[in-house]
């Protein structure tokens, strides 16, 4: 097929498509035309449609009104299998792996290779290492999905969509969990398929600088309106800001004050198997300390140790100096810890039950008195907390699954404020949320710090990282390498010492400043 679009003819063409909910108008008379061989970007804040526009061409949404045209003819797209007999095919910003099985078999289930009427599992494993290789996975084929890491398991879902051949591949926050490297993968591979078979692309993304980097144009949502399509380098980035949210750039980071002498957090040399080595660090009160590093390097692991989720074979923890040992996220509430994790989804929230509902739960013993929860209280600080954090539903009493992945993220920040915790640990805080909204959590950081709460911040966005912490720490392989003090650090030297390239001085100096961090 040609590399270059063929501007005549659409290979998806969507005609004022409108979808609306109890209460919201999630989409209003929205159009959208993507052409063979191009990169579409769709842009917009959390809850501007984009999420309810792709359901809707996936077949997971039945529109309200208007229709769906691939290649020029009008078609019937109610249900996903209708949308993969069109050869269209989707990659959610939220996992939707079978976790029981192995990642050979994610990749190519239903098409699995045969011989004699028998999976070929020799075929099976072969063909899906040499697509992990592509990606540079490191990862055995025949592990089992629920053992994956979330990075891992994004990047076994994007290897699984292009085990197969498709006319358009839509791509909701590919590159969230990805770690730079893994980035460039995909944009090379993203390059080829454009080139050598014409695939078209629907690419949603918060990183706007990657608009540029791979987009051909962009198509931006406010409010489930379409406000304009454009050619990417026809659209200052300024501009293309200041279309999403309907008003000017504000600035994003927040200005950190100077934290307090009294700490917060301690930890002295927690070790678990081969995932955390002797790590020490302290948190005062008023203080962020960002953590970062490469995929396995042991951010999550530390984090879920701390508050508790899973268990740790040796070190001591110690919350306002006083020694805890968290051995469940219930033992972490109590003793002031709260763990807000980066799978929101899973772990963060229950999906079938209210924003009313989750904030309560774990806030039960501040609200209830003899047992009874005083109902007109919890209205209160919903309402309360939901303006704050702006979260885009109709009410309270709106279930978590039917928030945009952003809001869901500020209800899992929302719950945790609630229960008044004094070490919060924020997991990936801001993965895949829009511009707005994560000037809104930094927000709720600087008033957690004022109220001298201690941050533990686990990113693998270094910007985020240089920007909202006083101290950073680097960790490669389970144990702390490097900490640098703010200002003292550019993205470029926190990644040579995440991947262990650092100069022979710093090789001298790094085991000091691990050893000074306790």
């Amino acid at each position: 097929m040609p590399s270059t679009p063929d501007t005549t003819t659409f290979v998806v063409e969507m005609r004022n498509i409108v979808k609306a909910f109890p209460g919201v108008l999630a989409l209003n008379s929205v159009n959208f035309q993507l052409r063979p061989g191009e990169v579409h970007v769709l842009l917009g804040e959390n809850g501007a449609g984009k999420s309810t526009l792709i359901k809707v061409l996936s077949g997971a949404y039945k529109t309200d009104s208007g229709e769906i045209l691939v290649d020029g003819q009008v078609v019937s797209i109610s249900t996903p299998q209708d949308a993969l007999d069109q050869g269209l095919r989707f990659i959610y910003q939220e996992l939707s792996l079978a976790k029981n099985l192995d990642i050979a078999r994610n990749m190519f289930l239903g098409m699995e290779p045969t011989r004699g009427g028998l999976v070929d599992e020799k075929t099976l494993y072969a063909r899906a290492t040499q697509y992990l290789k592509k990606f540079h996975i490191d990862l055995d084929p025949r592990e089992t999905v629920s053992r994956l890491s979330v990075t891992e398991q994004k990047m076994v879902e994007i290897a699984r969509a292009l085990t197969t051949k498709a006319k358009v591949l839509v791509l909701d926050e590919p590159t969230d969990v990805l770690e730079d490297r893994s980035r460039k993968d995909l944009f090379a591979v993203i390059r080829q398929l454009k080139k050598e078979q014409g695939v078209a692309f629907v690419y949603i993304s918060h990183r706007y600088a990657e608009v540029a980097e791979i987009g051909d144009r962009v198509t931006i949502l406010r409010d489930g309106s379409n406000v304009g399509t454009y050619e990417i380098k026809d659209l200052a980035f300024d501009k293309m800001i200041e279309l999403m949210i309907g008003g000017e750039v504000k600035k994003q980071y927040p200005d950190l004050r100077t934290p307090s002498d009294e700490n917060a957090l301690r930890v002295e040399n927690i070790c678990r198997g081969r995932v955390l080595d002797h790590v020490n660090l302290v948190i005062k009160r008023g203080e962020i300390v960002g953590v970062t590093g490469l995929m396995g390097a042991g951010k999550t692991e530390l984090g879920r140790a701390i508050a508790g989720v899973d268990p740790f074979d040796s070190g001591e923890i110690y919350v306002h100096e006083k020694r805890i040992r968290p051995r469940s996220p219930q033992d972490g509430i109590r003793d002031g810890i709260a763990y807000l994790p980066e799978d929101r989804k899973s772990l963060g929230l229950i999906q079938d039950h209210t924003i009313r509902d989750n904030y309560a739960y774990p806030s039960l013993y501040r609200l209830s008195t003899l047992g009874i929860v005083n109902q007109s209280r919890l209205d209160k600080e919903v309402v309360g907390i939901m303006g704050r954090l702006s979260v885009k539903a109709p009410n309270g009493r709106t279930f978590a699954m039917q928030l945009s992945g952003g809001n869901q993220q500020k209800v899992v920040v929302a719950k945790w404020l609630g229960a008044e915790c004094q070490v919060l640990i924020f997991d990936e805080p801001t993965r895949g949320i829009d511009i707005n909204g994560k000037r809104e959590i930094y927000g709720i950081m600087e008033e957690l710090l004022e109220r001298g709460v201690g941050i533990l911040m686990l990113t693998s966005d270094y910007t985020e990282a240089l920007e909202m912490s006083h101290r950073i720490i680097v960790m490669r392989r389970g144990a702390i390498c490097r900490e640098f003090a703010r200002g003292e650090a550019a993205e470029s030297d926190i990644l040579r010492e995440a991947i262990g390239e650092i100069p022979a001085m710093a090789q001298t100096e790094a085991p000091k400043a691990a050893a000074a961090v306790g």
